[in-house]
C-alpha cells in the first residue's frame, strides 16, 4: 500500500502537470521550496504563521511563493493555494533519517499529517517526494526516459517469449495434449509480462507528455496478450471440480522464484496442492476460436456448447448448418477459421524451454 500510495502522488508529479511545471520553475530559480500536497486538521495544528491566500495554484504563483522562507500548502485536490511562508512544526516523536532542516521538516510533517511533502533542493538540484516515512528523488525526463526505453525493450522481449509458448500451447490444445504444467507454464509467462506491462504504465504515467511515444508502442503491445487470463478461465475453469476457484490474480504476490515452480503456481490457480502436472486436461477452444481463428464471441459460444474441440475439427458443412442462425456463408467462416487454426498448430516454433 504505502508503495502504491508513492506511485499515486509520482504520477501527478509527472511533467507537464501544473504541479510539475511549477516545481521546475522554482528548481530552475535556485530557490527550494517546501510544499505539501494537501490540506487537513493535523497540518493547520502543526503550522505556525505565515499568510493565508486561498488563491488558485498556478506554476507561476508557485514559483513567486517559493522565493519567501517558509512552507507552502496546497488544498487536497491540489487546485489551490491555501497559504505561503509558513512554519512548520511537526512532534519530533517521528523518525527521521533526514539531516538538512527542510528535507527533515518535509519528512516528519508526511507522516505527522498523513500528507505528501514536496522539497526542491537548490543546492542538490532535485525535487524529492515524501510520503508514509519514504523520500524519492523524482527523476529528470531524460532520466525517465532512458528507463522506460529499457523497460520497453525487456517487454518487448517478454511478450515475444509469451507469443512462442501460445503458439506452441495451441499445437498442444488443437491435439489435446495439454497437461496442467503447460498451462502452468503459459501461467507464468503471463503473469511475468503482466508485471512488465504494469511497470510500463508506470514509467508511462510518471512521464506525462514525455511519454506519448512509448505509450503507443506499449498499446501495441499490450494488444497481443489482453484479455489473455479471462480466456484461459473460460477454457479450463471447467477441469476444476468448482470452476469458481479457477484464477491467475493469485499469481501477482508471488516472487519469480515462486513463479518458476509449476507446482506451486498449479496450486495457486486452484489445482491444488501436490497435484499431478502431468495429469491432461482438455480446452474448451475459446481462446484458439476468438484469438486465431478471428470470430466473433457469439458465434464461438454456440460452437463451444454445441461441439467438443475435436469434434469441431472433424465437422462437416452439414453439421455446421445445423447451429442456430449459421447459414452457408458463416459456415465457410468457420471452416477459414479450423483452417488458420491448424496451419498455426502445424508452424509451430521449437517448444520453449
Amino acid at each position: 500500500m504505502p508503495r502504491a500510495r508513492s506511485r499515486q502522488y509520482q504520477r501527478l508529479l509527472a511533467p507537464g502537470t501544473p504541479l510539475r511545471d511549477g516545481l521546475d520553475r522554482v528548481l530552475h530559480g535556485r530557490t527550494g521550496a517546501l510544499v505539501v500536497l494537501g490540506n487537513n486538521a493535523k497540518v493547520q495544528q502543526i503550522s505556525s504563521g505565515g499568510f493565508r491566500l486561498d488563491v488558485d495554484f498556478t506554476p507561476q504563483s508557485l514559483r513567486e511563493l517559493a522565493k519567501m522562507d517558509g512552507a507552502i500548502i496546497l488544498s487536497t485536490d491540489l487546485s489551490r493555494i491555501v497559504a505561503a511562508g509558513v512554519h512548520l512544526l511537526p512532534p519530533g516523536e517521528y523518525p527521521s533519517a533526514e539531516t538538512g532542516t527542510r528535507h527533515r521538516s518535509a519528512d516528519q510533517t508526511a507522516q505527522a499529517a498523513g500528507l505528501p511533502v514536496v522539497t526542491v533542493s537548490a543546492s542538490m538540484s532535485t525535487i524529492s517526494l515524501f510520503v508514509d516515512g519514504k523520500r524519492n528523488v523524482l527523476e529528470t525526463s531524460s532520466q525517465m526516459i532512458s528507463r522506460a526505453n529499457q523497460t520497453i525493450a525487456t517487454l518487448s522481449s517478454f511478450v515475444n517469449r509469451l507469443s512462442d509458448v501460445l503458439q506452441q500451447f495451441n499445437s498442444l490444445e488443437v491435439s489435446e495434449q495439454v497437461t496442467i504444467r503447460d498451462l502452468a507454464q503459459v501461467a507464468h509467462r503471463y503473469e511475468m509480462t503482466r508485471r512488465l506491462s504494469s511497470e510500463t504504465q508506470f514509467h508511462i504515467d510518471t512521464l506525462g507528455v514525455e511519454g506519448r511515444l512509448i505509450a503507443l508502442q506499449h498499446a501495441e503491445m499490450v494488444a497481443s496478450f489482453e484479455g489473455l487470463a479471462e480466456l484461459l478461465k473460460v477454457d479450463y475453469a471447467h477441469c476444476l471440480p468448482d470452476p469458481a476457484d479457477f484464477t491467475l490474480e493469485s499469481l501477482r504476490n508471488f516472487s519469480v522464484d515462486e513463479l518458476l515452480s509449476g507446482q506451486l503456481v498449479a496450486d495457486r490457480m486452484g489445482f491444488g496442492p501436490q497435484v499431478y502436472l502431468e495429469a491432461p486436461l482438455k480446452s474448451r477452444g475459446v481462446r484458439l476460436l476468438t484469438d486465431v481463428g478471428r470470430l466473433p464471441h457469439s458465434l464461438v459460444t454456440k460452437l463451444v456448447d454445441r461441439f467438443e474441440m475435436q469434434e469441431l475439427f472433424g465437422a462437416s458443412v452439414s453439421d455446421l448448418l445445423q447451429i442456430d442462425g449459421v447459414g452457408q456463408a458463416r459456415a465457410r467462416l468457420i471452416r477459414d477459421a479450423l483452417l488458420r487454426i491448424t496451419e498455426a498448430a502445424y508452424s509451430r516454433p521449437d517448444p520453449p524451454a
